[in-house]
C-alpha cells in the first residue's frame, strides 16, 4: 500500500487519452482555420474587382459605353498587377455591361475557384450606369 501512495507521474493510459483529445481537437481546428485563410484571401478578389468597377463607371461616364475599356482605361492596372492570389480578366464588354473574372492563382484553393462580377443594364441615353452582382463558382 505504501508504494501506491508515493507514486508520481502519469500512466500510459492517461497520456494516451490526452493525446487522443489533442488529435481530435486538431482535426477539427485545422480545417476551420484553413477555411478562414481561404476566405481572407478571397477578399483580395472583391477589393480588386471593386476598383475595376469604380474605374469602369468613370470610363462609362466619359465614353457612354464600356466597349474598348481595358484594366488601364478602368484605372485598375496597378491593382491587377499587384494582385497575389488571383488573376483577373475583363470580358463580355458591350455598350451596356461587362464582366470581370478573378481566377485562383496558385494552389491555395480549388483551381476552378472564381469570383465573377457581371455588370448589366447601362443606358447612356438615360444616364444610367447599370448595376452588377458578384457570383462565386468552383469553391
Amino acid at each position: 500500500m505504501r508504494l501506491l501512495r508515493n507514486r508520481k507521474g502519469f500512466t500510459l493510459i492517461e497520456l494516451m487519452v490526452v493525446v487522443i483529445i489533442v488529435l481530435v481537437l486538431a482535426g477539427i481546428a485545422v480545417p476551420v482555420y484553413m477555411h478562414y485563410i481561404q476566405e481572407g484571401k478571397k477578399s483580395e478578389a472583391y477589393a480588386t474587382i471593386d476598383a475595376v468597377v469604380a474605374g469602369a463607371l468613370t470610363y462609362f461616364q466619359r465614353n457612354n459605353t464600356f466597349v474598348g475599356g481595358t484594366m488601364a482605361n478602368f484605372m485598375a492596372a496597378d491593382d491587377v498587377a499587384n494582385a497575389t492570389y488571383f488573376t483577373y480578366a475583363l470580358s463580355a464588354q458591350a455598350a451596356t455591361g461587362f464582366t470581370v473574372t478573378a481566377s485562383v492563382n496558385g494552389t491555395w484553393a480549388p483551381a476552378a475557384g472564381r469570383v465573377i462580377w457581371t455588370h448589366t443594364g447601362a443606358a447612356a441615353a438615360n444616364g444610367d450606369a447599370g448595376t452588377g452582382a458578384f457570383t462565386e463558382t468552383g469553391w
